[in-house]
């Protein structure tokens, strides 16, 4: 019985996802932004914002790896 409420929470959480996808996929003003980049004359804005979310996210994986490290040289005892 307890495999069947899983698999269905499971299901619904899938389901819950994928329902608001479309709606949660950028805010207003950087959807609007990105896709008006011909017409609004400044070609560098969607690479500007993609240089930018991936520093966030090399510097957020970046703190992530040494945090690990730590931890692991910790545990080890070395």
């Amino acid at each position: 019985m307890s495999m069947m409420l899983r698999a269905r929470n499971i299901l619904l959480a899938a389901v819950v996802v994928i329902a608001f996808a479309g709606i949660a996929s950028a805010c207003p003003l950087c959807k609007d932004s990105i896709a008006s980049t011909d017409s609004a004359g400044s070609p560098g804005i969607s690479d500007a914002f993609n240089t930018s979310i991936y520093v966030m996210l090399g510097s957020f994986l970046g703190v992530l790896g040494l945090v690990a490290g730590i931890i692991i040289k910790g545990i080890r005892g070395g």
